[in-house]
């Protein structure tokens, strides 16, 4: 990849990352690929990667990068909904937690969710404006339907021992500092 196409596409999105999403460069890119005879790569450091990359079938190809599609969708909403909560030092933490649940979800949804998946990534596909976005607009609701019980209550432990620790370490900090007179 060039570095021309690189700052195009910064400049276009703001995220080189969204070239995945972009069929005309993933085609350009198995095009090269194809006449060069392999996977092309940067540095040695990547090839176990790339050897890794060349048994993944293309059909697995496929729904990693709907999984991708529909991440980039998801966690700014999760992100923002989750900020809402006012965590405090717990947020990160939980933020964490939030998207390894979201993606154990997307793995296999209920049909419910699966029909408002798809709708939501041929809604992205239209490129229009955000305003407009009306299944995305329902992210949160999704969202707050595919958390299980389970899931709720895990959030809820990571919020109180990350509060919990955050407390503690307030306690120790002051405890090592000498009193003053």
């Amino acid at each position: 990849m060039n570095d021309e196409i690189l700052a195009q596409q910064l400049k276009k999105t703001g995220n080189l990352l969204d070239l995945l999403n972009d069929d005309a460069w993933v085609r350009e890119t198995e095009a090269i690929e194809a006449e060069c005879g392999g996977q092309v790569e940067a540095g040695l450091g990547l090839k176990g990667y790339v050897e890794q990359l060349a048994t993944v079938t293309p059909a697995a190809f496929r729904q990693r990068r709907r999984q991708v599609q529909l991440l980039s969708i998801l966690l700014p909403e999760l992100k923002a909904w989750l900020q809402s909560w006012e965590l405090g030092l717990s947020f990160e933490a939980v933020y964490i937690e939030a998207q390894r649940r979201l993606f154990e979800h997307l793995q296999q949804p209920t049909p419910e969710q699966a029909t408002w998946l798809e709708a939501l990534l041929a809604e992205d596909a239209q490129k229009i404006v955000p305003e407009q976005k009306t299944v995305r607009s329902q992210a949160i609701a999704m969202l707050a339907q595919m958390l299980t019980e389970d899931d709720w209550q895990a959030l809820a432990q990571t919020a109180a021992e990350e509060t919990a620790k955050g407390i503690l370490q307030v306690r120790q900090r002051e405890a090592i500092q000498p009193a003053v007179a």
